[in-house]
């Protein structure tokens, strides 16, 4: 593995181990100030809105300044998100750090890019899924990491912590890792929003239905996650501890499907079957978890959805980068992780909503979603397959 793979790992780890010891912390942080659960997920929905604006916009000034200098831009902006959470003493400051951390972020796109530039296309899925399995490892160790030095100092240390990484991270992107765009574009135009550049990348027809089923997925998957808590809690009496412990399982489970799974899995089947398997998984999976009667096929189920949210979600972000042309990869998968963070915050409320009538109802209907990208996208997928590989007929998958 060379180096600049290792620190573009590092870049993604740092991001999520972050997010991961927000997310448990983050509740209680916002409840001390006197603030109840609207709040909450105001400002959990803060993060992914900025995360959304910012997504194609860090790809697009890559695209015409270069990888390296919005990497390490983006990781600054991470210490200083992190430093003023450390800091803070208000809900204001609270609001505005999660803000900086959403643009900060936002980088996954670049880092997705840099991969892009630097890989065979033989080579792109499975170095995809390795920057994809950094997201299992965040939530595996983000909830301990946070937790363990909350209770030894105080709830603001983790804080601290994270944006220590966050600022080794941007030294070694300084001193170590090089530029990888050698196909500048130094006449675009970067637009905070920018519906052109939006419609320009979704114009054909290929990147815009990969990027639509991209953004459907993450939708049904935020459609479950929000309201787990409240789920496990009605159903088995779990506390925060139990829940910590199942979503260090499906992050495992998770990071093990990301990491070796899809490597071996290429060698007998094309990314766009193996998303096909990973759409019907994650389906049944979630269903699964809507009947789960006891605790056992609870996490059964929770770490079955896992390996199938896996399995879809790294192979259309590789399907997606081999649909792109080499000087537009920055703007297409931008855009591409701009809806994904828009799916995150529009699925939390929705799924919110069906909770409040009842809390099985956000996993079927993460389901029936689930139904529908398979009826609809079934065929288009192997069409998409002709164009991804170029040839006019392939032997059928097995």
């Amino acid at each position: 593995m060379n180096k600049q793979l290792v620190i573009l790992l590092s870049i993604v780890f740092i991001d999520l181990l972050g997010f991961g010891i927000v997310i448990p912390l983050l509740p209680q942080l916002i409840s001390d100030l006197g603030q109840g659960p609207f709040v909450v997920g105001l400002i959990i929905g803060l993060y992914s809105l900025f995360q959304f604006l910012f997504s194609p916009i860090l790809g697009r000034l890559s695209d015409k300044y270069g990888r390296k200098p919005v990497l390490l831009f983006s990781t600054i902006i991470n210490v200083a998100g992190y430093g003023l959470l450390f800091f803070s003493h208000s809900i204001w400051m609270i609001a505005i750090a999660r803000i900086l951390s959403g643009i900060g972020t936002a980088n996954l796109s670049v880092v997705q890019a840099y991969v892009a530039d630097t890989s065979e296309s033989h080579e792109r899925t499975k170095r995809m899924s390795l920057i994809a399995s950094m997201f299992g490892l965040g939530f595996i160790f983000g909830p301990f990491v946070g937790g363990a030095t909350a209770s030894a100092y105080n709830i603001n240390t983790p804080f601290l912590l994270t944006a220590l990484f966050s600022a080794i991270n941007a030294l070694f992107i300084f001193f170590l890792l090089p530029e990888s765009n050698k196909l500048l574009k130094k006449h675009i135009k970067i637009e905070l929003v920018n519906i052109n550049v939006m419609r320009e990348v979704l114009n054909p027809p290929n990147i815009r239905f990969l990027i639509f089923l991209f953004f459907l997925s993450s939708f049904s998957l935020a459609l479950i996650i929000g309201v787990l808590p409240l789920f496990t809690a009605e159903r088995f009496g779990w506390g925060e501890a139990e829940n910590g412990y199942f979503f260090m399982a499906i992050g495992i489970a998770q990071f093990f499907t990301q990491a070796f799974g899809i490597r071996y899995l290429l060698k007998y089947f094309r990314e766009t079957r193996l998303v096909k398997y990973g759409l019907i998984v994650f389906g049944l999976s979630n269903v699964g978890i809507g009947l789960a009667i006891n605790e056992p096929l609870l996490l059964l189920a929770g770490g079955i959805s896992a390996v199938g949210f896996g399995l879809m979600n790294s192979n259309l972000q590789s399907l997606i980068s081999l649909e792109s042309k080499p000087e537009e990869q920055g703007a297409v998968l931008g855009v591409a992780q701009s809806l994904s963070a828009l799916a995150r915050v529009v699925g939390p409320i929705i799924g919110g909503a069906l909770a409040s009538w009842h809390l099985n109802f956000p996993y079927y209907a993460s389901a029936i979603f689930i139904v529908f990208i398979l009826v609809w996208g079934w065929k288009k997928l192997s069409f998409t397959e002709y164009e991804v590989f170029g040839k006019k007929k392939l032997t059928p998958n097995k």
